[in-house]
């Protein structure tokens, strides 16, 4: 992999996790008695412990999940890979979590449909699905189904980031959204992160690891 991607990706990660962390950061002002700047605050901060949660949890799964995309990253500072993974899978799980709260318990807005609704609790339960299996692919050094694993969790965890171009492209070329369309747009983004991330998972396979038996040598082969 060529090196400025030790760069390009972790910028492009970043930009994308740029709206949902600002709009987080801002609805946090919020509930701190903070001017309201974000509209449907008075629904949303209903269940502020699971808000809050789920803010800070998909924060820290997007800032800091998009450093671990880094090739030369990864290789040289492997122990703070190890550490970094170690936090981000709670946090995915938490993100994942109170968002199906929110999903579930909140009431629904005015562009809200139970389509959206059956598709957000699927989507939570890929997320959770692919976290759980990447970290215990990580414990039985099956390095190429973690990776894969991660990169499909990360991509579904980052749907909002690309919903805030699917959508704001639908509110300039067509008109406001109705509950038909916001379904339409936010699904359409989880596809797409699902569909890049499938795309980088066959376009860079990676070595894979197996532990070996006791006192035998360790065996590697192309993923």
């Amino acid at each position: 992999m060529k090196s400025s991607s030790n760069w390009l990706v972790p910028a492009g990660l970043l930009a994308l996790t740029f709206v949902p962390v600002v709009a987080g950061a801002l609805r946090l002002s919020e509930m701190a008695g903070g001017a309201a700047v974000i509209p449907d605050g008075e629904r949303v901060t209903q269940s502020p412990v699971a808000l809050v949660a789920h803010i800070v949890s998909v924060t820290v799964f997007g800032v800091l999940g998009a450093f671990q995309f880094a090739p030369g990253v990864r290789r040289r500072f492997r122990r703070w890979h190890r550490i970094a993974g170690r936090i981000l899978v709670p946090a995915g799980l938490i993100a994942a979590v109170s968002g199906l709260w929110l999903t579930v318990f909140l009431p629904a807005a005015a562009v809200d449909s139970p389509v959206l609704a059956g598709i957000r609790i699927g989507v939570v339960a890929w997320m959770m699905t692919s976290l759980v299996l990447g970290f215990t692919a990580a414990l039985r050094r099956d390095f190429t189904a973690h990776r894969a694993w991660m990169i499909r969790g990360y991509a579904i965890g980052m749907g909002a980031g690309t919903q805030f171009l699917t959508q704001t492209a639908w509110l300039v070329t067509t008109g406001p959204l109705t509950p038909t369309t916001r379904t339409a747009t936010m699904a359409a983004a989880w596809l797409i992160n699902a569909a890049v991330a499938e795309w980088l998972i066959r376009r860079h396979p990676t070595r894979r690891t197996l532990r070996p038996p006791r006192g035998a040598r360790r065996i590697e082969f192309s993923g």
